[in-house]
């Protein structure tokens, strides 16, 4: 009987070893699960107020550019061009930002607003107020 309470003494420490390194296992996986949510969040958010931001410029700029050329006969021909982007604008839907289409949709309501700015023989581009680094040439 002597050597079963042994048995049970080494059996609970290896049994609580064991116990242990288990809960620290999930702690640690549940701490990491957490950070990952966090850094996702994060992320995310300023993802979505970078791209918020800029379609808010575009949509206000030609906005106030259509009240400014609607009248002009020689600016019609980009006046329809910024009818074209604001339907753009209005039927960009953020719901699913995982879907490539998203992304393709913003960069042809960036051409769009390019090809405004080249019509009217104007310079105004949204700048996130990000330098860019590196070395230019």
């Amino acid at each position: 009987m002597a050597n079963n309470t042994e048995d049970d003494i080494f059996h609970d420490i290896i049994m609580g070893e064991e116990k242990s390194q288990l809960q620290g296992y999930e702690a640690g996986f549940e701490a990491g699960k957490q950070s990952g949510y966090d850094e996702g969040y994060r992320l995310g958010w300023e993802k979505g107020s970078s791209i918020a931001s800029e379609v808010g410029f575009y949509h206000g700029f030609i906005e106030e550019l259509q009240i400014k050329i609607q009248d002009d006969d020689s600016k019609q021909r980009a006046f329809k061009v910024t009818e074209t982007l604001l339907k753009l604008i209005t039927e960009l839907t953020l719901e699913d930002p995982t879907n490539n289409l998203l992304f393709d949709k913003l960069e042809n309501i960036r051409a769009k607003f390019k090809q405004v700015m080249s019509l009217l023989g104007m310079k105004a581009d949204f700048n996130t107020g990000q330098e860019k680094k590196g070395v230019s040439f």
